[in-house]
Parts: structure tokens; C-alpha cells; sequence
């Protein structure tokens, strides 16, 4: 992968954004069609369990811990994956595990208008879990692009470094302030993956079944 400190725009980012805007429009799809869960945002989903099990909610906490254990089996396939070559080029390693990503995607796109609806029972936990392990096979391909301080699937963090980003140029007391090039990455992931919870959003509206295909577009 090119330079994390290089200030022009390289592939690395491509790939990044893109990746971001499939997590957006994937949590979305999720949280509307698998009954408030997230398939990339580990922390709404550790809350959403704590939350069920405070209220003895049990089968709401099934649903939230199914996305947690999906999304860690998807972590651990892609560092399998990626590490099951270690004399291959990074860039084809990268390529195995968002491809495998790709077609857990694929599965959900089509298993979603075969199933009836709304969705229950072990189906739907079938379609967490195959949904969450594409996002946590995800967050290994951005660990593998290793651009410092970028993530596609986790905000806070990210939301935390732009804002001292910013507050240091701001601040700065040289001549010219500038905001330095890791931050505008942060905010363009950032804004990614925004647009990818709004087009997943927007298509919600228009017909919900095109939801579901919007992340495995990206890939296209």
C-alpha cells in the first residue's frame, strides 16, 4: 500500500472510501431489516446486548450477539486468508479478503428475496451472521491497507482524531494554519461512509429490496 504520510490522493484511498460506503449502507440495511442490529458497529451492537439483557429482553440480545460473534469470525477468516499467503504481494492478499467479503455479501443479496418476510427465526440469524463476518473480514482489509488513524467500520475514534485535527490547525500559531492530510482522510471516510447510510437509506424508501444490494455494488 502506498505511504499512510503521503499528502495526494493514492489507491489506498479508493479503497478505503469505497469500503466505507458499503458499511454505511450495510449497517442501515441491518439495523431496518434485521430488527436493530449493526453488522459493522461493534460498539452499537455491545450496547443493544447490555441493553437486551438489562431488560430481560433475551431474544433481542440472541440478535445482537449473533452480529458480535459473526463479525469476530469474519475477523478471524480474514486474518487466515490474509496471512495464508505471506509470500504473496500485500495488493493480492488485499484482494483475497475483500473478495471473500464480496461474496458474503453476495450471499445476503441473495438469499434476501428468497426468504419470506418479515424475517425470524434461524434465517434471520443466518443472515446476521453471514452479514457481520463480511464486515469484520472488512475491518482486517483496512488493518491490512494500514493507513494510520483510518478505519471503515468503527467512527468514534475516528470522530475524536478529526476533531483534534482540526482543533490543532485552528489553533496553530503559525502563519498559516493547514489541516494536516490525515485528517482530511478521516473526514473523507467518514463522509463515505455517511453516503452510504444515506443512499441505503434513500433506496429504503424507494423499494426495500434494493437495500440490500447497494453494498455488493461497490465491489462491482
Amino acid at each position: 500500500m502506498p505511504l499512510a504520510n503521503a499528502s495526494s490522493v493514492t489507491a489506498a484511498d479508493g479503497i478505503t472510501g469505497a469500503l466505507a460506503i458499503a458499511s454505511g449502507s450495510a449497517d442501515v440495511f441491518a439495523f431496518l431489516k434485521f430488527h436493530d442490529v449493526f453488522t459493522s458497529a461493534m460498539t452499537g451492537n455491545t450496547a443493544l446486548l447490555g441493553m437486551a439483557l438489562g431488560q430481560g429482553h433475551i431474544l433481542e440480545a440472541t440478535r445482537s450477539l449473533a452480529a458480535l460473534l459473526g463479525f469476530a469470525a469474519g475477523s478471524v477468516l480474514g486474518t487466515v486468508i490474509h496471512d495464508a499467503s505471506a509470500t504473496a504481494p500485500v495488493r493480492s492478499r488485499l484482494r483475497r479478503v475483500i473478495g471473500v467479503e464480496a461474496l458474503c455479501l453476495a450471499l445476503v443479496a441473495v438469499l434476501w428475496p428468497l426468504i419470506a418476510h418479515p424475517v425470524y427465526g434461524m434465517q434471520l440469524f443466518v443472515l446476521i451472521v453471514v452479514a457481520s463476518a463480511a464486515m469484520g473480514m472488512q475491518s482486517v482489509a483496512a488493518r491490512v491497507i494500514d493507513l494510520p488513524g483510518i478505519t471503515t467500520v468503527v467512527f468514534t475514534t475516528t470522530l475524536t482524531m478529526i476533531t483534534m485535527g482540526l482543533t490543532r490547525a485552528v489553533s496553530h500559531k503559525g502563519v498559516s494554519p493547514a489541516v494536516k492530510p490525515i485528517t482530511w482522510r478521516q473526514i473523507t471516510v467518514m463522509s463515505c461512509y455517511l453516503a452510504g447510510a444515506i443512499v441505503s437509506g434513500g433506496l429504503s424508501m424507494i423499494h426495500p429490496d434494493f437495500m440490500v444490494l447497494a453494498a455488493v455494488r461497490i465491489r462491482a
